[in-house]
């Protein structure tokens, strides 16, 4: 009976040594962790000759006016106040940002829209008036250019009612 039980110890004595041993390289890795995130990076700041404000985390080669911060890793780096007044607001009131414009651009597209598909329309509506005052009259009368009252024939009242049509389908809904 002692044999029986006798793997059966072994089998969990090895189980417990393998938690042991993952426990353990857990604690290691977690503790190297983070010490790395405790550790501070060097951060350069220095403005170029025209005003603009650069940041790195290399020395900046062929320059003696930067200065250094300690940033930690872990940690995003805030950026440094700005000394001139220009820099410190960009968006000023008269000058509108990017977004601004775009809605402004916007904006104006949709009134020139507007404004085509009114005319669109209302030309559409004078096509159609002219269409329903040509068709059904044999007899249509016009003014011309030397402001004389004419009549207008048959075939070229037709042929004015399909080039109203085309235009119509065309153009209209």
């Amino acid at each position: 009976m002692m044999l029986a039980k006798e793997p059966f110890q072994r089998n969990r004595e090895g189980r417990m040594n393998t938690r042991i041993r993952l426990s353990l390289v857990l604690v290691i890795c977690a503790g190297i962790g983070a010490t790395v995130g405790l550790q501070a990076r060097e951060m350069y700041r220095w403005t170029d000759e025209n005003g603009v404000v650069h940041f790195t985390d290399t020395k900046p080669a062929g320059r003696q006016d930067y200065q250094t911060s300690h940033v930690p890793d872990s940690a995003p780096a805030s950026p440094a106040p700005a000394a001139d007044p220009a820099a410190a607001a960009p968006n000023e009131p008269n000058e509108p940002n990017f977004a601004q414009q775009r809605r402004e651009e916007i904006a104006q597209q949709k009134r020139e829209a507007r404004e085509s598909r009114t005319q669109r329309e209302a030309e559409c509506a004078a096509w159609q008036a002219e269409v329903e005052r040509l068709e059904p009259n044999r007899r249509v009368f016009f003014t011309n250019e030397a402001g004389e009252t004419e009549r207008m024939d048959d075939v070229e009242r037709v042929n004015r009612v399909a080039e109203l049509k085309q235009q119509i389908a065309r153009n209209c809904n």
